[in-house]
């Protein structure tokens, strides 16, 4: 799938945990480039597999508490059911809450031939942003490992 976003990691920002900013030209785009660079925390990114996919739906009262959200459930799949993810699929609506779908992409880890690099344990409320200038949406966030 074509990036239509970029992600930059942050590797001055914080000494013992994990920081990026994500860049978009969609709210869909900016979460899809936060899923993954929260991956890229977690695992190196071309090892993982795109054997199976979940799928869930998650609703908050802002864009900003929907990103914590989303990025906490790939954190709990990652633990509670051992799977990691290599892309996304999000489309958000808002009626009188913004509401997100999520297609991802991924796999059981396998435990021989991913290459895992740090433990993700939480979002941090650090730092945590998520912002609209002009026609592009950009996001901060800081992972405790």
């Amino acid at each position: 799938m074509k990036l239509m976003f970029k992600y930059t990691i942050l590797d001055d920002e914080v000494k013992s945990d994990f920081a990026f900013e994500v860049i978009a030209d969609t709210l869909s785009e900016l979460f899809r480039g936060a899923g993954i660079a929260s991956m890229v925390a977690m695992v190196n990114i071309n090892s993982v597999k795109e054997t199976d996919e979940w799928n869930f739906e998650l609703e908050a009262e802002d864009e900003q508490l929907l990103l914590y959200d989303f990025l906490s459930e790939l954190i709990y799949l990652k633990d509670a059911e051992t799977i990691l993810f290599k892309d996304f699929e999000i489309t958000i609506d808002k009626n009188e809450k913004f509401k997100l779908k999520c297609k991802a992409l991924g796999s059981q880890i396998d435990w021989e031939n991913e290459e895992l690099l740090t433990d993700v344990k939480a979002v941090t409320m650090y730092e945590f942003r998520i912002e609209k200038k002009e026609n592009q949406w950009s996001c901060h966030v800081v992972l405790d490992l």
